[in-house]
């Protein structure tokens, strides 16, 4: 009889506790008041989450409906964030009928920030940093032992050490050169193998610990706006890291696209989406594989997955007061998803820009992405601008050794295919691309020309940090992504610093500035009307206009210098008859057959007034 009763006592302590609540971690983790978006989906993680209820009379929130998870680790509660102004931990009662649980939201008054939420475009300049190849700012986050093995420090795939710290300690650097904007490779923690380029993140909500904060990336946001200096923050709603704890105890059976050991890579088959002859089979094969096999598939046709990445972007925005989106790996998203997505985040914020990374070189299978495409019938994508990997396209092949002014003119001779090719980010080179320097086998007038054209064509220009210095770089990306001189305690020289450059470096440098400044001070270099005429023995000649100026801008591709005839130009010219290279600030005579020279392999920038 003893016995009998011990085990009943034990049976029935085992399943009390087999019914305690426990939750371990909320998601978002807080929210703000006197949103738009303010019926909020909070993800909880913990124990014995299923079947629960709220107790009304004690709860001051409203939760409007509680979700079971496949799992019981997880729930998911819909609660309406109240208008009220006010900074509170709002308490919500949870019960199973044998346990009660209190959890607290944190619900925040909005931040009054006139420099946030401001977007970029073509008055803008990005700077593109790698984060842990341009500056070692605390040496103390380097090596963390709480983070799984990765390649050895300072290895091609393995960090370098690079931060947060590191971008705030070179703020003034990047502010002298000219730039207002600053798109930073992902920052989110990245718990594995090769985890120093960011695209694998296993904590959404997480900066990585090794990158610093993040506290820390707020302060970042926060002294760059106090600069004029815009952030741009890189993110991914189509995979997620191996190692995010997902992967072994998903919410949902449909979480991911596959599972870890199930699942296919995409075939990358990117033109299919909106082609109008694509098989269903060939689009969801490019949606639905996983990008690596290290990187799992999101599948944002799971409302809760999608709710869960809508707020993530919304959270990071609200709490640092970033001004700009760059989407990665935009065409193997659900297309679907990510129209609503968009939607979502600007009609919150309305002047934020949104730029999709849809790498195809061909602008009349690119252009369809754009929203407002008169090119796709089928979905308009809200996607305000996008990263040109057409034009990018041409300014390589220019660079090259017999490379052709023609690949230039086409490309932007194109722009009718776009909705809005002035929101472009077009740039020389990036992270994921040789580096304009080392494509042109380091031949410094193309060099010159492909930056005098990025600068005062259409679009929003961007530049990969070490461009300005003439980083060459190498084939694979742990090489095009090097060590930016001086970042290090191991360099033996700064170039953040004028005396810590070579003078080749100086030129480059002090040759950008005077592109940027000029394009910074002119309207019409920014947002002006482009005007072209096809390239001629090797020499392409193009306009900005607008109601204030007019730049007359030439591109020498050949080894000898010329003459242009000013007649060929005159229904542009007009009846102006003086002009200014801005080069050398000296006046010109541009009257009616007059000549304009131009040395070999090289560039003029001409005001006319």
């Amino acid at each position: 009889m003893k016995i009998s009763l011990a085990l009943l006592l034990i049976n029935l302590s085992l399943n009390i506790f087999a019914q305690t609540i426990v939750v371990d971690k909320i998601e978002p983790p807080n929210w703000w008041s006197n949103m738009k978006y303010n019926e909020v989906q909070f993800m909880l993680y913990g124990k014995n989450l299923n079947n629960l209820t709220v107790i009304n009379d004690l709860s001051e929130l409203k939760v409007k409906k509680i979700h079971n998870a496949d799992a019981a680790e997880y729930c998911f509660l819909d609660v309406e964030i109240p208008a009220i102004e006010l900074t509170t931990n709002y308490k919500i009662y949870l019960t199973n009928k044998i346990d009660t649980l209190k959890v607290e939201i944190p619900v925040f008054k909005r931040e009054k920030c006139a420099e946030c939420f401001k977007g970029f475009n073509s008055k803008d300049i990005i700077y593109l940093i790698t984060p842990d190849r341009f500056c070692n700012g605390d040496l103390s986050n380097d090596l963390n032992p709480n983070y799984f093995p990765d390649f050895p420090f300072k290895s091609e795939m393995g960090r370098h050490g690079g931060d947060i710290q590191g971008i705030i300690n070179n703020l003034d650097y990047i502010e002298d050169i000219g730039f207002t904007a600053i798109w930073i490779n992902p920052l989110l923690e990245n718990n594995g193998k090769m985890s120093y380029h960011g695209y694998a993140a296993t904590d959404l909500y997480k900066i990585d610990e090794r990158f610093g904060t993040n506290e820390l990336y707020k302060k970042l946001v926060a002294a760059a706006h106090k600069k004029g200096i815009k952030i741009i923050f890189d993110h991914i709603n189509n995979h997620i890291g191996i190692n995010h704890p997902w992967i072994t105890n998903s919410p949902f059976i449909d979480w991911f696209n596959g599972t870890k050991s199930d699942h296919f890579v995409t075939p990358h088959e990117k033109i299919s989406i909106f082609s109008s002859y694509s098989s269903t089979h060939t689009i969801d094969s490019t949606i639905k594989g996983w990008f690596v096999e290290s990187m799992p598939d999101l599948n944002q046709q799971n409302p809760y997955v999608a709710k869960y990445l809508i707020q993530n972007m919304i959270w990071w925005i609200e709490y640092t007061g970033l001004d700009g989106i760059r989407e990665d790996t935009y065409p193997y998203s659900d297309q679907e998803f990510l129209a609503e997505w968009n939607r979502t985040i600007l009609e919150e914020y309305p002047n934020l820009n949104i730029t999709g990374e849809v790498w195809i070189e061909d602008p009349a299978l690119l252009a369809p992405y754009q929203k407002n495409s008169k090119l796709n019938s089928t979905l308009n994508t809200n996607l305000p601008s996008l990263i040109d990997f057409g034009l990018y396209r041409a300014f390589k092949n220019f660079v090259q050794p017999n490379g052709r002014l023609n690949d230039l003119y086409e490309a932007l001779a194109k722009d009718f295919l776009y909705s809005d090719p002035n929101n472009h980010l077009t740039f020389v080179d990036n992270h994921d691309i040789e580096r304009i320097m080392y494509s042109a086998d380091e031949n410094i007038a193309k060099f010159k020309q492909a930056l005098t054209i990025l600068f005062t064509t259409r679009g929003i220009p961007q530049i990969y940090y070490g461009t300005e210095i003439g980083m060459v770089g190498g084939k694979s990306h742990g090489e095009l992504r090097e060590e930016f001189p001086g970042g290090f305690p191991d360099h033996s020289r700064n170039a953040f610093v004028k005396e810590g450059r070579t003078q080749k470096e100086n030129d480059l440098v002090q040759f950008m500035k005077n592109l940027i400044s000029l394009r910074k001070k002119h309207s019409a270099l920014q947002t002006g009307k482009l005007m072209h005429f096809p390239p001629k023995e090797n020499i392409y000649i193009y306009f900005r206009v607008d109601e204030n100026e007019k730049f007359m801008i030439i591109i020498n591709n050949n080894n000898y210098h010329v003459q242009i005839n000013i007649n060929a130009y005159a229904s542009i010219v007009g009846t102006i008859r003086h002009a200014i290279d801005l080069s050398d600030n000296k006046e010109l005579d541009i009257s009616a057959n007059s000549f304009i020279n131009i040395d070999s392999n090289s560039s003029r920038i001409i005001l006319l007034k």
